[in-house]
Order: C-alpha cells, then sequence, then structure tokens
C-alpha cells in the first residue's frame, strides 16, 4: 500500500493531483481545510495493490539461519495484514473522501454527484460556487453560469445554417440511433425550407438500407446508397443542388481497427465534410469516454447526444464537453420522426443536467 500527503491550493486541485500520482483506485483518507496568510488543503490518499503478487518476485538472499518455511509463514502473515488493509480501504472508498469536506462545499458536492458529474468537475464546480447556501439557487445562479462557460456550443455555428450548404456525417457506436437522427435532421432541413440529400455507407447492417428507405420515402428525399469513395463522390456530386447532404454511415464496435480506417479513408478524401460524433447518454459516462477515445484519431468536428428521454441522469454530457472541449451539435429527445430533436443553447442544457437526478 501507498501512502502519500498531498498539498494543493483547493479540494478539485487537490483530487487531480491524487489520480495522477496514485492513479484512479486512491482512496482520500483525510483532507484538512488548512487557513492563514497562506491558505491551502492538504490531503491524504492511499492506493493498494494486488495482494496475490507478494512474494512472486525473485526473493532477496536470507541469511543461512533463516529458514525457507519461516519466510512462508511471514509472506502469509503480510498477505494477511494487507487483506486488513485492503478491507479497511475499501470500506473508506465507500464512505467517500467528501465526507471529509467542508458542510457549504459538501452540500454542492453531493448535488453535482448525484446528476453523475465526475469528482474532480463537481468538486471545481462546487468550489466556484461555495458562497451558495440554496441549493435550489444552483439551477440559476453561479453552479449554472460556471457550466455553461465550459459548455461549447459556437453559437449558430453549432446548427445548420439556412444558407450555408453542408454534408455532414454522421459517425458513433451501434445503437445510438444514427439512422433516425439523419431522418430527424432532414425533416427539420425541409421544414426550414432548405433541400436535402441523402447518404447511406451503412452496407454492413441487415434491414439498415431499408430502414433508411422508408425514412427517405416517408419524409420525400433522395437517396444514395453506397460502398465506397469513388461512389460516395459521385453521390455529393449528383446532391450538388441540395442544401444539405446528410450521411449515415455504419455503427461497429470502434475498437475494431478495420471499421475506424474505413472512417479514416473517408475524412481524408479531400471532401467537404463535417463529422458529428453520436454518443447515447443512456450509456454510462466510463463507456462514452472510452468511445470517445476510439473515435478520437478521426477529424471530430462536434458531437451530438442522442436518447437523453432514456437517461436517467446527464451529467456525462458535462463531463464529455469539460473533457474534450467539443461543441455540442444537438440532443435527441425521443423516437419520433419528425420532431424529438432539439438545438440546445449551453443555458438550456445546464439546466436539463442539474434538473436531472434523484435528489
Amino acid at each position: 500500500m501507498k501512502i502519500r500527503k498531498i498539498r494543493a491550493k483547493n479540494f478539485s486541485d487537490a483530487l487531480a493531483l491524487v489520480k495522477r500520482e496514485l492513479g484512479e483506485d486512491a482512496v482520500i483518507l483525510s483532507s484538512d481545510d488548512k487557513k492563514g496568510n497562506s491558505p491551502y488543503v492538504e490531503v491524504t490518499a492511499a492506493v493498494d495493490f494486488d495482494i496475490e503478487t507478494v512474494g512472486e518476485a525473485a526473493p532477496a538472499p536470507v541469511a543461512a539461519a533463516v529458514r525457507t518455511d519461516d519466510s512462508d509463514i511471514r509472506i502469509m502473515e503480510l498477505k494477511d495484514e494487507l487483506k486488513g488493509l485492503r478491507e479497511s480501504i475499501e470500506a473508506m472508498r465507500n464512505k467517500g473522501f467528501e465526507l471529509q469536506l467542508p458542510e457549504a462545499l459538501k452540500k454542492m458536492y453531493y448535488f453535482l454527484r448525484e446528476r453523475s458529474i465526475k469528482d474532480e468537475f463537481a468538486l471545481s464546480l462546487a468550489e466556484r460556487g461555495a458562497d451558495i447556501e440554496n441549493i435550489e439557487a444552483l439551477i440559476s445562479e453561479d453552479i449554472a453560469a460556471s457550466m455553461k462557460t465550459d459548455i461549447s456550443m459556437k453559437g449558430a455555428a453549432a446548427q445548420p445554417a439556412m444558407n450555408e450548404k453542408r454534408v455532414v456525417m454522421l459517425i458513433g457506436p451501434t445503437g445510438t440511433g444514427k439512422t433516425t437522427t439523419v431522418a430527424k435532421l432532414a425533416s427539420k432541413a425541409m421544414k426550414e425550407g432548405r433541400k436535402v440529400g441523402v447518404i447511406s455507407l451503412d452496407t454492413y447492417k441487415i434491414g439498415a438500407a431499408e430502414q433508411i428507405r422508408i425514412y427517405s420515402r416517408m419524409i420525400g428525399i433522395p437517396l444514395d446508397i453506397v460502398s465506397n469513395i469513388e461512389g460516395l463522390r459521385k453521390s455529393i456530386e449528383r446532391f450538388s443542388d441540395r442544401d444539405m447532404i446528410l450521411m449515415d454511415t455504419t455503427g461497429q464496435n470502434p475498437r475494431e481497427s478495420e471499421y475506424t480506417d474505413k472512417l479514416k479513408e473517408i475524412c481524408s478524401a479531400g471532401l467537404p465534410i463535417e463529422t458529428h460524433l453520436l454518443l447515447s447518454t443512456s450509456s454510462d459516462c466510463d463507456f462514452l469516454m472510452d468511445t470517445y477515445r476510439h473515435y478520437r484519431t478521426l477529424p471530430i468536428d462536434r458531437i451530438a447526444f442522442t436518447k437523453t428521454d432514456e437517461a436517467v441522469k446527464l451529467g456525462s454530457i458535462y463531463n464529455l464537453c469539460s473533457l474534450y472541449r467539443k461543441p455540442v451539435a444537438y440532443i435527441t429527445t425521443g423516437q419520433r420522426v419528425p420532431g424529438n430533436i432539439e438545438m440546445v443553447d449551453s443555458r438550456k442544457l445546464t439546466n436539463l443536467i442539474l434538473r436531472t437526478g434523484s435528489a
């Protein structure tokens, strides 16, 4: 077990240092808010290690008087001691380091954690709004204002512009709702008076082409189904009279290099494509972060969050916006086509995140 004392100017900085030096499994044993002319926070943290590895390394030379079985007994005793320490650390982990925080800060920290906002972000936001006494005021005062600055929308550019021709490619893992979102965006654009064309690159999944055909007939838009770069070039040229071209892509496991290599080939073909990564908020934050890491080798222009109506908590939206600093294009709020898609601004998105949770 490794134990460290770490000093920082505030709790959020201390937590970030703990995670950087000891890892994600580190546990805060105690924390102290030091006052004075140069105030600081002192945190004591610990991390355990695998008990089973004890004694597996090559043994150090021992004096002839020490018998081998005595060494074995000592190793067993050490393993028992470590097991007890691990159980103690696990108990402290379950209690959580937030119990050591000042009361006002702790109240806000709980509020934000309840909405699935990551520890370090929750602490940072709580410290920024530490003077707020009424939790309900978080919705409209300092916390909401702080969160809005961390969520990039890039103004109107995050939404399809009326006077701008755009080729938008939707990518994302299986089940994020790419095909349905294409139909939603097409319907919305047509309602705004724009001419739309749809290209499907999803020739992998059985029934995918039929689904987009149904949507295109229902909405009344032309559809091309292509399987390679040359076909894509011809299709974009064919739709040269369109104000917007929407591209549906195959949803596969982003860990499969063959899949991401095909997307890279499209992105590097010199075509005027804007890429939107769709992430489903019905998935947990760790899965979404892992998904983003596998797609980040592609030129992602914007993130869109789908299935917000199915999510219990939406803190993952704030987490990903804070971590990856990509503008949010839109959110989807249901399966109805047309409809159930919103071009939200940062204030509306922030309020949506803060108002979800069991608190």
